[in-house]
């Protein structure tokens, strides 16, 4: 299970349905539910309006959808500081696609290569996943180092997207 996912500065929680209503109604109730607070800048507009909409409906339908991604706090300031996770569970090929956010503040510090290569680990002691892959902007160079720091390897540029997929150990 993702629960329990811990580096040495950050730990991840999984989405449930309660905290995916927490984040987009009233971030300040995370304090009373899981004894967290939200850095500013979190949600960011593509997490709020695209990712969480369509997390919340997935996990509405099957609440075992959550184990796949959740939300990145920093360990010692007891703050949410992103979110990480694959875009859906593993495809019928064993394909998943991971995304990743950090707020502003937290950014250039290593924070989304640290978590990155523990969620990246506990993908490739799944059994149903095969392949993980990743996208980003192709002049994203935050985004690229740290794909590049996580073990991806480019494997296509089209228009300006530049996309990734890191070799399993099956």
């Amino acid at each position: 299970m993702l629960s329990g996912l811990r580096t040495e500065r950050l730990c991840m929680i999984p989405w449930t349905e309660a905290l995916v209503r927490a984040v987009v109604d009233a971030p300040a109730s995370l304090q009373r539910i899981k004894g967290i607070t939200v850095a500013d800048g979190f949600p960011n507009h593509p997490v709020r309006h695209f990712v969480l909409p369509a997390t919340l409906a997935a996990i509405e339908k099957d609440p075992s959808y959550g184990r796949w991604s959740g939300l990145v706090v920093h360990s010692q300031d007891r703050r949410v500081i992103g979110s990480m996770g694959c875009k859906s569970p593993p495809d019928d090929q064993g394909l998943v696609e991971i995304g990743y956010d950090i707020v502003p503040a937290y950014q250039h510090q290593g924070y989304a290569t640290e978590i990155g290569r523990a969620f990246v680990d506990w993908l490739q002691n799944e059994t149903s996943v095969r392949r993980i892959a990743a996208e980003c902007l192709a002049d994203n160079v935050a985004s690229i180092r740290v794909l590049e720091k996580t073990g991806f390897n480019r494997i296509e540029e089209r228009e300006s997207m530049t996309y990734w997929e890191l070799p399993t150990h099956k």
